[in-house]
């Protein structure tokens, strides 16, 4: 239940100082905050003082029996000639002689103190004003003797009011025990009044200290929000440039450009000798093309501070791969979108002896892979009775379907015209020729300077459902769980038999890890989950609810949805179901649940899966389930690999509960509720729990670790729970264990400390 400090204090007779030394001195004692006389102890906290004061403790009580005050029957007995000064509890001042004659029962005799026990004891008049306070103590010398009062509540900053008309030239009357060199007032009014004073200066004292830690706090915050201000100008900002790409100088690893006289540096390990790959390019092109690849443009964000610079609009090693390979290689294994086309059988025919023009737009011409037919185009439809004009054209090819249409203004300003009569379209005169053949190379340079049709051809270009689901359903799994993702890992429990997908999501034009889970819900139905991996500032879980007959569809859908580069704001536009209906997707419903915090985002996916809540249960899955135990840091040619030292402790615990207990009763990384133990080991009835830490001092481990093991043993988990053992790379010593052993004896908590 606990006590508090004045309370304590009065009981141990000890003041606040002492007990705020000798529990700052004891490891798990130390207060929290700062202490006043209504602050709580707790109970290890009192019991440790008391253990600790008890001899002031007697002393105490040994004065007080020594010291009984007299019943008032007793005192009228033994009324003195002589008055003594008393003071009013709550008063600001000492009464007149008047107001002393009005209450005679306030004056108290010593004479027959005096009588019984004179060569002990000696009544002396004093000034209150040369008593010396302390803590929790007044003395009085008198020659070479000092005496003392003790009594809880007395504070040293009286001494501060000694000039106050309060204390000042008021005299009072003292019992002295030469005995044990003690004294107490013969007023009883004195005390209380000085104990009231004592209280308000302390009270007092504590509002000041407050004022000055607030103030000192104002005038840190004031001096580091103007560090700031100066850091903010001092602070170079980051510069956006756009650069023509043969301003990009190649080397080992890094590329380097050149702003205002100042080199900047981009690095990547994949770089490897590009200028001799552009060379090959060069040679192989036309001088138009090679000029076309030279002047296009890039965007750059330099940073000053770090002499870098990285790329914002593509990606430079997949541009200088494809230059290399060739300018549109055909992909393997990739399924392009096809425009519907129409089937014209091309019958060669005579041409009849009138003929007409029409101007070429982008709906006369279509492309195919090596070349391209010219049709005629009435009121916006292919007239099929009119034979196409076949072009050859080894840089033809069915993407560019896709980006001439964009071309067409353009293309109408060039005035091509073809002549065509009642039965076919003609072939184009050589000059017509020649800038159709322009044109189609200009499509060609302007799908590499990626122009606003560039979604379009990435589209056509992307990786499809079937080949995500080439991986197997195994290493999808222990991806998720590698990513040290407490959601990823809750969803990756709750897959059921159908296939989990490793896929991906175009944030930004550029591809980002994610998954698609499926989840089993009453009814006959199922939740397709789709989760990004990539980035932790993804903090929304997606969840399409559909009958199972649909699950196929709906996963199909949800993939093209959140792959699909020409959406800009998929996760924005997906939270208004108007504009995104659940039909879209052939699902019931969806929803989304934000990352805020696990445990609510676990009552939430609960709700949303109608299902009953089991966070509070050991999720035992045997095996290793262990992050990636190594980071590579790439240096100018050797690779420094750093390991974590908790991982190898776990590879270790595992290795050697294995041995003790057997492969399928030994699990690492297990959830439980919002949290994850380190390791468990399943036994007939009951469950062993880990916790590694890494600390090379066993008792730090021992204090680090105990709450935490604690916590998933009583306020997370509802099975029964055997061990609790702590795990170090160090030996145990002799603190350690007879710290453990308090536990288990006192608490019956089996807590236990290992080497591995």
């Amino acid at each position: 239940m606990g006590i508090r400090l004045g309370k304590a204090m009065t009981k141990l007779n000890i003041g606040k100082e002492t007990v705020v030394e000798y529990l700052k001195s004891k490891p798990g004692l130390e207060p929290t905050k700062e202490l006043n006389p209504n602050s709580k102890l707790t109970d290890a906290q009192f019991e440790a003082l008391a253990k600790e004061f008890a001899p002031d403790m007697h002393i105490k009580e040994k004065a007080k029996k020594l010291f009984q005050k007299k019943s008032k029957k007793e005192t009228r007995k033994r009324q003195s000639n002589e008055p003594i000064a008393t003071i009013p509890p709550k008063g600001d001042s000492f009464p007149n002689e008047e107001e002393k004659g009005k209450d005679d029962t306030s004056i108290v005799s010593v004479a027959e103190h005096q009588q019984e026990d004179r060569k002990e004891s000696e009544v002396v008049t004093v000034l209150l004003s040369k008593l010396r306070y302390e803590t929790n103590c007044i003395t009085y010398k008198s020659g070479a003797s000092e005496f003392a009062l003790w009594e809880t509540g007395i504070s040293q900053y009286v001494n501060s009011e000694k000039s106050s008309p309060n204390i000042n030239n008021v005299s009072t009357k003292i019992l002295l025990n030469h005995s044990i060199h003690t004294f107490r007032f013969v007023d009883t009014s004195v005390l209380p009044y000085l104990l009231d004073l004592s209280t308000r200066l302390e009270n007092e004292k504590f509002e000041k200290h407050l004022k000055n830690v607030e103030k000192e706090k104002e005038q840190e915050q004031k001096k580091k929000e103007k560090q700031n201000k100066e850091e903010k100008k001092t602070k170079p900002t980051k510069i956006e440039l756009k650069l023509q790409f043969h301003t990009l100088r190649f080397g080992y690893g890094l590329i380097s450009i050149t702003h205002k006289k100042k080199r900047y540096i981009y690095r990547d390990r994949e770089i490897r000798d590009f200028e001799k790959i552009l060379g090959q390019v060069y040679n192989r092109v036309s001088k138009a093309r090679k000029n076309a690849i030279k002047a296009s443009l890039v965007k750059v964000e330099i940073d000053p501070e770090t002499d870098t610079f990285v790329f914002t609009d593509f990606d430079v090693c997949k541009y200088v791969n494809n230059l290399r390979e060739s300018f549109l290689p055909e992909r393997k294994n990739t399924e392009i979108r096809k425009e519907t086309l129409p089937q014209v059988k091309v019958v060669p025919q005579k041409p009849s002896k009138s003929s007409q023009s029409m101007p070429l737009g982008a709906g006369n011409i279509h492309f195919y892979n090596g070349y391209f037919l010219i049709f005629r185009v009435i009121k916006g439809e292919i007239d099929n009775s009119v034979t196409p004009c076949k072009i050859n054209d080894p840089d033809s090819h069915e993407i560019l379907n896709l980006v001439h249409k964009y071309f067409e203004q353009r293309f109408e300003q060039m005035r091509i015209m073809v002549k065509y009569n009642d039965t076919m379209i003609l072939e184009p005169s050589k000059f017509d020729r020649l800038e159709l053949n322009k044109y189609v190379r200009s499509l060609k340079r302007n799908i590499d300077v990626k122009g606003e049709w560039w979604e379009e051809v990435q589209n056509a270009r992307k990786r499809t459902l079937a080949q995500c689901h080439f991986e197997l359903d195994s290493d999808v799994k222990k991806r998720a769980i590698k990513k040290k993702n407490d959601y990823l890992y809750n969803l990756s429990t709750l897959q059921n038999d159908k296939k989990l997908i490793r896929v991906y999501e175009i944030n930004h034009g550029k591809e980002e890890d994610a998954f698609i889970f499926t989840i089993s819900m009453p009814n006959n139905r199922c939740a397709v989950v789709f989760e990004n991996a990539s980035n932790d500032a993804s903090t929304t879980t997606w969840l399409f609810v559909a009958k199972n007959e649909n699950h196929e569809d709906c996963v199909n859908l949800v993939f093209d949805y959140f792959t699909d580069y020409t959406i800009s704001s998929k996760r924005s536009s997906l939270r208004d179901t108007n504009t995104n209906p659940p039909h879209m997707f052939k699902a019931e419903s969806y929803t989304f649940i934000d990352h805020n915090d696990l445990g609510q985002w676990l009552r939430k996916m609960d709700k949303v899966l109608e299902r009953t809540s089991s966070q509070e249960s050991i999720k035992f899955t045997p095996g290793l389930h262990i992050p990636q135990t190594q980071r590579e840091r790439v240096g100018h040619k050797d690779t420094i690999t750093t390991k974590s030292i908790h991982n190898e402790l776990m590879q270790r615990l595992y290795d050697k509960l294995c041995q003790e207990h057997g492969e399928k009763n030994v699990g690492t990384e297990i959830a439980v509720g919002s949290r994850r133990i380190d390791a468990v080991v399943k036994g007939s009835d009951c469950f062993d729990i880990y916790e590694i830490k890494s600390d090379q001092n066993p008792f730090n481990c021992v204090t680090e670790a105990l709450g935490q093991i604690c916590q998933y043993a009583y306020l997370y988990c509802r099975d029964k729970i055997g061990k609790m053992v702590i795990v170090g790379s160090s030996a145990t010593t002799s603190e350690v264990e007879n710290y453990l052993s308090w536990f288990r004896n006192n608490h019956s908590l089996q807590i236990f400390y290992t080497k591995v």
